[in-house]
């Protein structure tokens, strides 16, 4: 910082040089820093994009439909929104889905409670990936043979996919699971 130095109002102010490259330097820094935030908001998806709306109808016919996010579980939208489908403790995912043709094994533990029993409409069954035989084992243990259908799913292992939108999930009655 060389030059002359300025007295403004008997104040000892930077010199002008400095001032400049001062104010050169911010606007150099905002520039690319508005373009970066400028790219990412305008080709990030809009909230509408991974938002779905899930229908939740219980035992007594209250419905109730509410927004989840594209990646969470049929779960995590349920308790975000405070409808009980029940307890679940979910491991590491057991796989990922890449295409129909390709399945990835994860080697996690998946799902270790089958409380979470929901069932999903007939025309939504298809928008879903097969029920994994643990899935299967996790049902029939804690539900009653009469009370499990092909549409009985446990609800952490249904990923929410932008298909689902609109989809309606029948809450059977609760088996209790608050053991004291």
């Amino acid at each position: 910082l060389s030059g002359p130095r300025t007295v403004v109002d008997g104040v000892r102010g930077e010199t002008m040089l400095a001032a400049r490259r001062l104010v050169c330097s911010a606007t150099r820094l905002r520039g690319p820093a508005v373009a970066r935030v400028s790219f990412w908001a305008q080709d990030g998806p809009a909230v509408s994009d991974v938002t779905v709306n899930i229908n939740f109808v219980d035992e007594e016919g209250s419905r109730a439909t509410v927004p989840g996010r594209v990646g969470q579980t049929l779960h995590q939208v349920a308790t975000m929104h405070k409808i009980d489908v029940g307890a679940q403790t979910m491991g590491d995912p057991m796989f990922k889905t890449h295409s129909e043709r390709w399945t990835e094994d994860l080697f996690g533990e998946g799902p270790q409670l089958g409380y979470d029993h929901v069932m999903v409409s007939k025309e939504w069954m298809a928008k879903l990936p097969p029920r994994a035989p643990q899935e299967v084992e996790l049902l029939s243990t804690v539900w009653d043979q009469e009370e499990i259908t092909e549409s009985s799913r446990l609800s952490c292992m249904i990923p929410i996919t932008p298909e689902l939108d609109g989809m309606t999930v029948y809450l059977p009655p609760r088996v209790c699971d608050d053991a004291p």
